[in-house]
């Protein structure tokens, strides 16, 4: 099983690090803030010199229904419920032909702003069009047209330079949309009443034909216009029927009293209309005087006696005179019988007469009738045409428009746009969030190691320590002197050999190994050695074979004798030992023919170590670097841990874990890792802010001192 602290399915960091992005904007902030600055300073003149721009809003209401200013029906009526009314009143408001008429009532075809030429003298009809499609793709360049949500209202705005500009064309558009739909119904109702006009002089004549040819049928078939084209016929059958009624009336009365005089015989008399007669009457009273008297004779004469006979005489003189006027009055009831059977023949004779008459005009009635109802339907026509007519001469009925200029639009007195104050901050501030974003994306795409923390959570290694960065020192020997002969520097070597030897591994051999060449393990290897040697027996060995500046050119001779020689048997250990103090030792590498692959097997490796264990307390070998050879892994298989050195800022967290891996043996632990030339911003560890806080302290007191 693989004895290390990277283990299978080790868990690096995969997910984005907020608290990084934080600390890295903590860290750029003044660069952010300088970079708002900067812009800001950039900007504002270059906005100072920014043409001021007002805009100018009028509001047009477009009306829900007609105005009732006359109970006449318009010519033009429109129904606002209809669906998209008011959109198509927009979008009306914006077309060419309204904004057209803008342009020329505004002149602003002659405005050079408007025309892009200076050229005010430009004549003919293709230049003065020109003109006004170059005012009208200005125009609708900075012209607005909204309606106002759930409302009947629309705004016009205009931006402009100049504020009478822009509010002289916002309430010239939407006066040149009002005047222009006003315009078109005035058109319309014009070109309505030259229409009714017209069709009424036609509906004249053809009256005045429809009339002559009602009056020649008229005259052609004999008829006459009394009460209708049948009154006068109706009239005389009324008439005659009348006296035929009252002539069998008379008839039937004639007959019935001759009947009843000539049936009654001496009961005649007694007939009312016999004894109503003048006449009678005096012949009955003489009879009733003359009977009185011949009574009262008779009483006083006796009944031969001359007065009494002259008396009888008398009475026989009326009886006879009574029954000749009967005989008178029988002839004349039967003399007014006949006259009234005559009567009642001739009227009955005119009546049918006049039924055939009336037969034969209910023909001639149909064709008048025929003429009269075309007549009828044209004077109708014609009534109603003119009375349309002389609706659509009223005043008001050309002025009633569909919309209005509710609330004129009037000269801005603050500019519109641009918003220096608010543009300005929103440079300032765009520029400092571009900044931001590039330092998060910056920090986001940056796997590279600079502090403990990233390399605990990109590389899930046990930070040891850090080493930071020495300006103007260079060279190993000059760093490690610096270290040692500064007990705070020291402290941060020493920190590490304590974690080293608190592990719960026997840390006897330990290699010490980078991902790539340059990184700081060398002056690692010699640094522990130093530390650990302070109380332990220590031994130093370099196997770095790729390496001819490392520790065998730093403590000994790069051609002496070393590891290559013992390794194979062309010499003992102590015969190539470099003693540096009484509990230090250092093995140099050695010079070697054959690769250092072949040499550093398993095999060769093992009972040297394990004879230098016996010697020695703690050994600290520095290897080549893991992607220039393989070294490492042979290495490590007789190793007890081993020390990964991370140059600062140099690799990727990828390129790093890789070789970690790839370095790792199933029997090698993977102690942790060291950082190395770390800058002071960076630091992270106790001993290295401690460090750092001392020197710089030292350093401002000792400035400016002789």
């Amino acid at each position: 099983m693989k004895l290390s602290i990277v283990e299978n399915g080790k868990k690096r960091e995969s997910a984005i690090d907020i608290a990084r992005f934080a600390s890295e904007i903590k860290k750029n902030l003044w660069k952010i803030i300088l970079s708002g600055i900067i812009a800001g300073a950039i900007a504002w003149p270059l906005m100072s010199l920014m043409p001021s721009k007002y805009v100018s809003t009028a509001t047009v209401l477009l009306k829900a229904q007609p105005d009732n200013v006359t109970p006449f029906q318009k010519v033009e009526g429109y129904d606002s419920t209809r669906n998209g009314y008011y959109e198509t009143q927009n979008a009306l408001m914006q077309s060419r032909v309204v904004l057209e008429q803008a342009v020329r009532t505004l002149k602003l075809d002659q405005n050079p702003a408007f025309t892009g030429s200076n050229d005010d003298g430009a004549t003919g009809k293709e230049s003065e069009q020109q003109r006004i499609d170059n005012a009208l793709k200005t125009l609708s360049k900075n012209l607005t047209i909204n309606s106002v949500r759930t409302t009947h209202l629309a705004t016009v705005s205009y931006e402009s330079t100049s504020p009478q500009l822009s509010a002289d064309i916002a309430n010239g558009v939407a006066e040149s949309f009002i005047n222009y739909s006003l315009g078109l119904k005035q058109q319309k109702t014009l070109q309505a009443s030259e229409d009714n006009q017209h069709k009424l002089q036609q509906l004249k004549q053809q009256m005045i034909q429809q009339k002559t040819a009602l009056d020649d049928y008229l005259a052609k078939a004999g008829l006459l216009t009394f009460r209708g084209v049948d009154g006068f016929e109706t009239e005389q059958m009324g008439i005659v029927t009348n006296r035929l009624a009252n002539a069998t009336e008379r008839r039937v009365a004639a007959e019935s009293i001759y009947n009843e005089v000539r049936s009654g015989g001496g009961r005649a008399i007694s007939l009312p209309s016999i004894s109503n007669h003048a006449q009678i009457q005096d012949l009955r009273i003489a009879l009733i005087q003359a009977n009185s008297e011949l009574s009262q004779l008779e009483k006083s004469y006796g009944p031969q006696h001359d007065k009494v006979i002259q008396a009888r005489a008398r009475i026989s003189a009326i009886q006879a005179q009574t029954a000749m006027t009967l005989r008178e009055q029988e002839a004349g009831l039967r003399q007014s019988y006949e006259a009234a059977v005559a009567d009642e023949k001739n009227y009955q004779k005119q009546l049918d007469e006049q039924r055939q008459n009336f037969q034969k005009l209910s023909m001639k009635r149909e064709g008048y009738n025929e003429l009269k109802l075309a007549l009828d339907k044209t004077e109708e026509m014609y009534k109603v045409v003119y009375q349309r007519t002389q609706e659509l001469t009223l005043p008001g009925t050309y002025t009633d428009a569909d919309a209005e200029l509710y609330d004129p639009a009037v000269p801005a007195t603050r500019p519109a746009k641009p918003n220096k104050p608010l543009l300005m901050l929103m440079i300032v501030l765009l520029v400092m969030l571009f900044y931001v974003m590039y330092v998060m994306v910056k920090a986001a795409t940056d796997r590279s190691v600079n502090t403990l923390s990233q390399m605990q959570k990109r590389l899930n290694l046990m930070p040891l320590g850090e080493i930071r960065r020495f300006r103007g020192v260079g060279g190993r020997g000059k760093i490690r002197d610096l270290m040692f002969s500064d007990p705070l520097n020291a402290d941060v070597i020493h920190s590490m050999r304590t974690q080293i030897m608190l592990s719960s591994h026997p840390l006897q051999v330990i290699a010490v190994t980078s991902a790539e060449a340059g990184e700081g393990r060398t002056l690692l290897a010699n640094l522990l050695a130093n530390s650990f040697s302070f109380d332990q027996k220590t031994l130093l060995i370099d196997m770095d074979f790729f390496n001819n500046d490392g520790l065998s050119g730093e403590l000994g001779s790069p051609k002496a004798p070393g590891v290559a020689e013992v390794l194979r048997g062309e010499g003992d250990t102590d015969s190539v030992l470099v003693k540096v103090n009484d509990k230090l030792d250092f093995l140099p590498r050695g010079n070697t023919p054959v690769s250092a692959l072949l040499l550093l097997s398993p095999e060769r490796l093992k009972p040297l170590l394990e004879t230098l264990r016996s010697r020695y307390q703690r050994i600290i070998i520095d290897v080549a670097a893991v992607n220039q050879s393989q070294e490492v892994q042979l290495v490590s298989q007789v190793t007890d841990g081993l020390i990964f050195v991370l140059k600062a800022g140099q690799n990727s967290a990828d390129t790093i874990a890789h070789a970690v891996d790839k370095a790792a043996s199933d029997r090698c632990v993977v102690i942790g890792g060291v950082l190395n030339q770390v800058v002071d911003k960076n630091l992270e560890s106790k001993e290295g802010l401690r460090s750092l806080n001392y020197h710089t302290h030292e350093l401002m007191n000792n400035t400016g001192r002789a």
